[in-house]
């Protein structure tokens, strides 16, 4: 591979014209400069629109899908990816906006690593706490072998390096080996999404795959309430997350999934009655 290989950088957005620029600026001002961005409208109703074409007519390396239908996240993705010309992808959010050096880190990272069958993970700085299971563990992904459920500590500067068993939607990988997997399931997950981009992962792991977390490879992640997959009222909330993670317990857990969903049910009823969730 090219010691500066192109780099596809991959953003759906949908209905978030009043943000979208700022993430698109961080693109324009990354110190990596061997790079398109392929910027996947699924047919919003405000402007977006208007500001990818304002943005395509500024430079030549941005390119514009407009979707007719409104896709869902995960076909969104997939038909940016399909379009992808870069050796490597690297998918970010619309309400994301990467430290000009976050490009540069990630690539140099995956090249000196020498495998091909890797995942760069860069340290997202939220807006929101962190999950307590992952803080406690003193590392950026946590996952409970006990109901396959994800705890994230993005945030946390681990100094150097490491190897992760997880990563989270905004990774760069290997584009023909994304592409070899089918990319995102699109028909499994509904409603907010939740772990399309977990089941993404965990196919990769099953084949063999590493995930390395840069914590020098830096982007904020201003999560906003509004447009995109996120969906009004804790009730609706909760179950699209109970659903999807169970189908994704049952996709990638096999066996294991006849006592994890179980489980899962029933720390997740806890959690709510002990929260008085709703």
């Amino acid at each position: 591979m090219s010691k500066r290989p192109l780099v596809s950088i991959i953003l759906p957005t949908y209905n978030r014209a009043s943000i979208l620029g700022v993430c698109v600026e961080s693109v324009l001002n990354q110190l990596y400069t061997s790079w398109e961005l392929l910027i996947s409208d699924d047919c919003s109703t405000d402007n977006t629109e208007d500001v990818i074409k304002h943005y395509m007519t500024r430079d030549s390396r941005i390119k514009g899908i407009i979707n007719e239908h409104n896709l869902g996240l995960p076909r969104n993705r997939n038909k940016a990816l399909s379009a992808a010309a870069g050796q490597l992808v690297f998918f970010i959010e619309d309400d994301l906006v990467l430290h000009q050096d976050c490009l540069e880190r990630l690539v140099s990272t995956y090249s000196s690593l020498e495998i091909h069958d890797i995942v760069i993970v860069p340290r997202l700085i939220e807006n929101t706490d962190p999950d307590e299971e992952a803080v406690r563990h003193n590392i950026p992904f946590y996952v409970n072998r006990f109901t396959g459920e994800i705890f994230n500590n993005y945030g946390m500067d681990s100094g150097s390096v490491l190897e992760v068993n997880m990563g989270h939607a905004c990774c760069l990988y290997p584009r023909d080996q994304l592409q070899g997997i089918g990319g995102y399931e699109e028909k499994a997950y509904k409603g907010t999404y939740c772990r399309e981009e977990s089941d993404l992962n965990m196919r990769l792991i099953n084949k063999g795959f590493k995930f390395y977390f840069q914590p020098a490879a830096v982007a904020d992640h201003n999560r906003v309430s509004t447009g995109g997959c996120r969906l009004s009222g804790r009730l609706r909330q909760t179950y699209y997350y109970a659903r999807n993670h169970i189908v994704f317990l049952l996709r990638n857990f096999g066996i294991r999934s006849t006592y994890m969903t179980p489980c899962f049910l029933i720390v997740l009823s806890r959690r709510i009655l002990i929260n008085n969730f709703f």
